[in-house]
């Protein structure tokens, strides 16, 4: 057999795949179809590195192994190619950007083509195509149509450098995601699209989905709900301001409002606020700041107190001061908190800096499960102090053990009439244990609430209990009354035992966190106190009751901003609107679509909050369609991500002029069954599609809820070095240079076997060897091949439909790496074998063939098969020929591995023992030893030790 040359055989497979059309894919109802979809490319000036192809070549194994199990495989390809990176790009090599995308997409399908993937390249598409942002224009119109799409002049984030608007998403810890600059917010008209609207449907739609964990968290992080409550507190001059709080509960424990820099209270009592100057300047100093600085954990707080400015709490009438302070947002909530110190960490550590009141109004709420109330029983509620005593000399706390009950506490008691925790605990440790020398150290922050039966006193109490914690200043003690000596015993704990498995108070856990704490605040639910009316009861049970108690509403929140959706740049889909001196905004008609992007002599950024077009009097000036009067094209465009928002549904009907997609087409296809790409679209892409396909669902266009089944993520290829591929650091691999040297089914396989298929991992040209060696021995192997003749052989067979079932599993699963592995052990065990049976070759053939289609379908059509390998259908595995009738047994060496064989799975133990020391390799590690111990563990190993 001729030497394999990967060059002649892939050009030649890959132009008859080209003309007979065998990637060509129909809609056919009598077979089950499988809609497998890239998230399709941006195609930049420098091409493809090696990196970008992993992805795509794992979708293409998938759709060829679909394709061969008798699925209906739709596998297309095509270009995003709006945008900032495309302009830029123009700009910068003074080429049109239109011209620079051509140039780019032709690059990008040689390199693709190269690699030999099955797309059906006769439902290419491109986003800058008129015939397809037509029906990104139509989507829009109905947006608007529906109050969906709206005019605002808000402050927006914008990029100084790209000179334009930036939706949330488009921002990376403040700055512009494209090129790093920190943006700056700019009052601007722009055009908003209410993504909010859908916020709750994103979110609980999340749970049907078949992604992973890590992508479907950041859309709930993203999305942000948040349940409370809108409350307004009224300013002493009858002002008003509204807070949005998710604790209503705690609201008798608000002793100051905060609000963002920006909130509008400022600016519209400016005459009022004594200190307005420094306001003034703290709110300069907030703009230079990003959103992640503002509320990054560990922060220092800052702030200003706006002087002259009181509010009242609604729920006790306090006046409170109000103070601004950076760490509140305008885009959370109402821009406005209610600051309850006592429950809040950022509230606490303000208060704490700037000396405001703290007020506890929630205690943990604790059962005793060993001392559990009785039913029955009288209940008494009381105030308890807990003495936590350390002696300086030895670290140990002080402890009181009751016999007759079996308990070890704290000195304890109830607080009298007038007492404060500090008196009453001294007199229970005076009491109790004689000690009087106690130097007062600190009130541990926060009651308890617990509930208990009290065996001594044949009750069932509900106790509010509060720490203090002494120093023991010297061993000095008075004497013990004869009653209490009776009852208990003084002893000393370790510091590790203050804990519930140790003691009897349920408490006990609670204060061993806080008791080296400076300072601490309860931020989770329990019983109120200090609440008025509501105190003693449940704080999750009297929320509403609270809020409306106050005047206030229960509210839904969300963290996700309304997409900012026009552009002040030139590139981009224009916006299908038109502004008339007397209609108002107008909306284009749409047997007028698609408003083509006009060619422009200057497409650089205006900077002056309008796109370039606005320069091209011809194009902007039109007739109003409604009053035929004097009227203005919108100038402004959309955003890079408009296109792909529903490119996914253009692949089913993509010449179609008449609608977006037909019914049929896409009640066949949809919805797409495998999705694969990067997770870096984790909160743009897959949130803006999911919106956009939620709204073409509710207008009839579509006929699933969700766009997307399943998701896998793509891990990245790094560069040999360890760092991310870019032409700044000199790293990138170009994979033509890769597909030249060892071939396309080299670098397919290579790419699949570097790990699993999510992780990340480095490139190593050297490594690749393996992968080229693998293929040249399955070459080989059509040397060994007899149409007849072979004689059985039960291992091979055995393994042959184990890798049948482990392959067919593992591409199901995108667990390429273990499936090649599984490959190369067979192919393996097939070069050992005098001889190779024609039909197990080509089940062999058959399973290489998604990962190296060109080597398989040469070897395949050798062995005389007309049609190509990858229009044949997928093995399928015996069960029964999986079981093998022998079993590898392991022999160890005192614990080491040092031989290993087979035998068969109804041997005795004996034998195997017998077998096992009469093996060559195992007589040389026993070197004339008698075993003391032969231990046999059934069907796996047997260890012989001899020390």
């Amino acid at each position: 057999m001729k030497e394999y040359d990967h060059t002649e055989i892939e050009k030649k497979w890959q132009k008859h795949w080209s003309k007979k059309g065998i990637y060509t894919s129909k809609e056919n109802p009598k077979e089950p179809k499988s809609y497998v979809l890239d998230m399709f490319p941006y195609p930049s000036g420098e091409g493809l590195h090696v990196g970008h192809p992993k992805g795509y070549i794992a979708t293409d194994i998938y759709s060829r192994f679909k394709k061969m199990s008798g699925h209906n495989v739709l596998h297309p390809m095509g270009w995003d190619a709006f945008g900032l990176p495309a302009e830029n790009y123009a700009i910068k090599t003074k080429t049109h950007p239109r011209d620079a995308v051509g140039k780019n997409i032709a690059r990008y399908k040689e390199q693709l083509s190269g690699i030999g993937f099955n797309y059906d390249w006769k439902r290419e598409i491109n986003t800058t195509d008129p015939g397809y942002y037509k029906w990104t224009q139509w989507i829009f119109l109905q947006m608007y149509k529906k109050g969906l799409a709206f005019q605002s002049n808000d402050p927006i984030n914008w990029c100084p450098s790209c000179q334009t608007g930036l939706a949330n998403e488009d921002l990376d810890d403040g700055k512009c995601e494209r090129c790093g600059s920190v943006v700056e917010k700019r009052p601007m008209r722009q055009w908003v699209l209410r993504i909010t609207e859908y916020a709750d449907r994103l979110l609980t739609d999340l749970g049907n989905l078949n992604w992973p964990e890590s992508i479907k968290e950041s859309q709930r992080n993203w999305i942000g709900k948040s349940e409370g409550a809108e409350i307004s507190f009224k300013t002493k001059d009858s002002s008003e301001i509204r807070v949005f709080t998710t604790r209503p509960d705690t609201i008798f424990g608000a002793t100051y409002l905060v609000l963002s820099p920006e909130h509008e209270f400022i600016q519209k009592n400016e005459r009022k606020i004594s200190n307005i100057t420094e306001v003034i300047q703290y709110v300069e100093k907030t703009k230079n700041k990003t959103e992640i600085e503002r509320t990054a954990v560990g922060k220092e707080k800052t702030g200003v107190q706006l002087k002259g400015i009181t509010a009242i709490n609604p729920a006790n009438n306090e006046e409170i001061p109000v103070w601004i302070a950076d760490y509140v947002l305008t885009s959370y909530g109402t821009g406005a908190i209610m600051a309850v110190p006592a429950h809040d960490e950022r509230d606490f550590e303000f208060a704490k800096k700037f000396d405001l009141p703290i007020r506890e109004v929630v205690v943990p709420n604790i059962i005793d499960q060993r001392n559990p109330p009785v039913a029955g029983k009288k209940s008494v509620e009381r105030r308890n102090i807990h003495a936590i005593v350390r002696d300086p000399k030895t670290g140990k706390y002080l402890a009181i053990k009751w016999p007759k009950f079996n308990w070890i506490t704290f000195p304890m008691g109830g607080v009298e009439v007038g007492e404060s925790p500090e008196v009453a605990a001294r007199r229970e440790v005076l009491e109790e244990t004689g000690f009087k020398n106690l130097k007062f150290v600190k009130v541990i922050d926060g009651q308890v609430r617990a509930e208990y039966f009290a065996t001594h006193k044949d009750e069932n109490r509900v106790a509010y209990t509060t720490a203090v914690v002494f120093e023991l200043e010297n061993h000095e003690q008075a004497e013990i009354d004869e009653k209490e000596k009776a009852q208990h015993e003084v002893t000393w704990i370790e510091e590790k035992q203050i804990n519930y498995e140790y003691m009897t108070h349920a408490e006990a856990n609670f204060w061993r966190d806080r008791l080296p704490q400076k300072f601490s605040q309860y931020t989770g639910v329990g019983f109120l106190v200090n609440s008025g009316e509501f105190s003693g009861k449940e704080s999750e049970q009297v929320k509403k009751a609270i809020v409306d108690s106050v005047g206030g509403k229960m509210v839904t929140k969300y963290k996700l901003r309304d997409w900012v959706f026009s552009r002040q740049r030139y590139w981009g889909e224009p916006i299908p609107l038109i502004h008339c001196e007397k209609c108002g905004v107008v909306p284009v008609p749409e047997k007028d679509l698609p408003v083509k992007l006009p060619d422009v002599k200057n497409y650089a950024p205006t900077g002056t909050g309008e796109s370039p077009l606005a320069a091209i009097e011809k194009w902007v000036h039109v007739k109003c369609p409604t009053c035929k009067g004097k009227a203005k094209r919108e100038t402004n465009t959309m955003p890079q991500w408009a296109g792909s928002c529903w490119y996914y549904l253009r692949y089913m009907d993509p010449k179609n002029k008449k609608a977006l997609v037909d019914p049929k087409k896409e009640k066949y296809w949809a919805p797409v069954d495998v999705y694969v790409g990067g997770a870096e679209h984790a909160t743009r892409h897959l949130i803006y599609a999911r919106f956009w396909h939620k709204f073409l669902f509710d207008i009839g266009v579509v006929s699933t809820i969700e766009p997307f089944t399943r998701l896998y993520n793509v891990g990245l290829i790094l560069a040999e070095d360890g760092r991310k591929m870019s032409k700044r650091y000199g790293n990138v691999i170009n994979p033509d240079d890769i597909v030249a040297t060892y071939g396309a089914d080299t670098f397919r396989i290579y790419e699949m076997f570097m790990g699993p298929f999510t992780q990340a991992s480095a490139w190593d040209t050297k490594s690749i060897m393996g992968s080229r060696r693998f293929i040249e021995r399955i070459w080989r192997l059509a040397e060994k091949v007899k149409a007849e003749g072979v004689q059985p052989n039960k291992k091979l067979e055995t393994l042959l439909h184990a890798t049948i079932k482990k392959v067919s599993a593992d591409i199901e699963t995108f667990s390429f790496n273990t499936a090649v592995s599984s490959l190369m052990i067979l192919s393996r065990e097939f070069e050992d074998a005098s001889e190779v049976a024609v039909n197990d070759f080509k089940i062999l053939l058959q399973l290489l063939a998604p990962f190296a289609p060109h080597v398989t379908d040469e070897l395949w059509t050798s062995l005389g098969n007309k049609k190509t390998i990858h229009e044949s259908m997928w093995p399928t595995f015996d069960p029964a020929k999986i079981v093998s009738d022998t079993v590898k047994i392991v022999v160890q060496v005192n614990g080491k591995v040092r031989d290993e064989f087979e035998i068969g799975v109804s041997a005795e133990e004996n034998e195997v023992k017998e077998r096992a020391l009469s093996r060559e390799n195992v007589i040389k590690w026993l070197n004339g030893a008698v075993p003391k111990r032969v231990i046999y563990v059934k069907g796996k190993l047997v260890n012989i030790v001899i020390e």
